[in-house]
């Protein structure tokens, strides 16, 4: 009889990221690979899995490295599956210790497990600059105020959350603002001093679940408002999500908590 030649897969992980009360999260697929693996066939994946985000995770040395991609283009940040990749580190994969370090395309990003059992990552803070409303091509309506977050994304004020929630984006006017993430955002939500909707039709999301990235852009303007470094958030999108930050000098500690929902193989 023949040898049997078996090719092992690599693993992965369904991750609701910044789940809470009334809120389900975001899911990001979490593949941990086994072997080195082309750009072309990580996009494949990627597609295939259909989520907003999947995180491809390589061991690296006493680290690992950290890649991100939508169904349609490898992305420089993704907060929530950076928040997954970490659950599945610690609680999956039971890796020793309570912290994590990314080697990722915005530098070195840390995680950790704390005591009341939230998990917080590290993001870099984005800088804010004051822009006409008019680069949003009136695609959100009016609105209060509009501000440059960074060099890809625009983080826009409106009224209130009713104003939010009843927000009905046309998406190739979105696509044509200039930033990667379009943060619509406003004062007050439900158990949350802060709402906010994202939109990423340059990415190939129409509207992103929860997106951690965003607090990048949101922590600095509410302190700028409140004098608060502390900061809680509710996304107001179909699924919900829930998440804590808290401003530094230079980055943001982003922090929720995460479930896996199921997992698995990717066979090829």
């Amino acid at each position: 009889m023949d040898a049997v030649q078996v090719t092992f897969g690599h693993r992965l992980w369904w991750v609701d990221a910044f789940v809470g009360e009334a809120a389900r999260g975001n899911p990001a697929v979490v593949v941990l690979l086994e072997r080195p693996v082309g750009d072309e066939e990580l996009q494949q994946i990627a597609y295939e899995m259909g989520v907003s985000e999947t995180a491809f995770l390589r061991r690296l040395g006493e680290g690992w490295s950290l890649r991100w991609f939508t169904p349609t283009v490898e992305v420089d940040l993704c907060g929530h599956a950076t928040l997954a990749s970490l659950h599945v580190l610690l609680t999956e994969l039971g890796t020793a210790g309570s912290e994590a370090y990314f080697q990722t395309r915005s530098g070195l990003l840390s995680g950790r497990r704390s005591r009341d059992g939230t998990l917080g990552i590290d993001l870099p803070r984005a800088y804010l600059e004051p822009v006409d409303a008019s680069v949003l091509n009136g695609t959100l309506g009016e609105v209060e105020d509009v501000y440059q977050a960074g060099a890809q994304n625009l983080l826009a004020i409106v009224k209130d959350y009713d104003t939010l929630c009843g927000l009905a984006a046309d998406p190739v006017g979105l696509f044509l603002a200039p930033g990667s993430l379009i943060i619509a955002a406003c004062v007050g939500a439900p158990d949350a001093d802060v709402a906010i909707r994202v939109f990423a039709p340059r990415l190939g999301v129409a509207e992103d679940p929860v997106t951690g990235s965003a607090m990048c852009a949101v922590a600095p303007w509410w302190a700028e408002r409140s004098g608060s470094p502390t900061i809680v958030v509710r996304q107001a999108s179909a699924r919900g999500g829930l998440m804590y930050a808290r401003l530094f000098e230079r980055h943001v500690e982003v922090a929720g908590y995460a479930r896996t929902f199921l997992s698995g193989e990717v066979r090829g």
